[in-house]
């Protein structure tokens, strides 16, 4: 066995793990979901608090990240040579980006409805405002023509 990987504590390791989920861009939540466990588990197992589970985390890494670089001295997260282009990691990511765009066109479709609602709301009070000052002023304005009718035939 590797010496590295003898003396490798369950914090260095978790903090490693860590590491490699953020480079991820993932969620404890995503990956909790992707090997069968709690989020409060895989917290855990980041902060080398326990090394329950810890194979199935270590497989789905694996994905990612040979477990030779994982457990090797020179552990660098930002290297990108060190990550392989997975299909699953790339599934995975497809499909959130995919459930991301469904909540983005909801979101514009409701934003669509209430703008749609507001303005038919808007182009009906300036109606209704419009029809009242034409009563208004039909009523004024009749009420003056009756008015010089009115004078009209006192004249005569």
């Amino acid at each position: 066995m590797n010496e590295f990987v003898q003396k490798l504590d369950m914090k260095t390791l978790g903090e490693r793990l860590q590491k490699v989920r953020m480079h991820l861009k993932l969620k404890q939540t995503d990956v909790a979901e992707e090997i069968g466990c709690a989020s409060l588990t895989i917290s855990r197992m980041e902060r080398g608090e326990t090394s329950t589970s810890l194979l199935p985390l270590l497989v789905f890494y694996s994905q990612s990240v040979s477990l030779d670089v994982l457990f090797g001295k020179a552990f660098d997260p930002e290297d990108e040579a060190l990550y392989s282009k997975n299909p699953a990691m790339e599934s995975h990511v497809k499909a959130r980006l995919q459930l991301l765009q469904e909540d983005a066109t909801d979101y514009i479709k409701n934003l669509q409805k209430e703008y749609d609602v507001n303005v038919r709301e808007l182009v009906d009070e300036l109606l209704d405002k419009m029809n009242q000052q034409m009563l208004d002023y039909t009523s004024k304005t009749r009420e003056r023509l009756l008015k010089r009718l009115e004078q009209t035939i006192e004249l005569l």
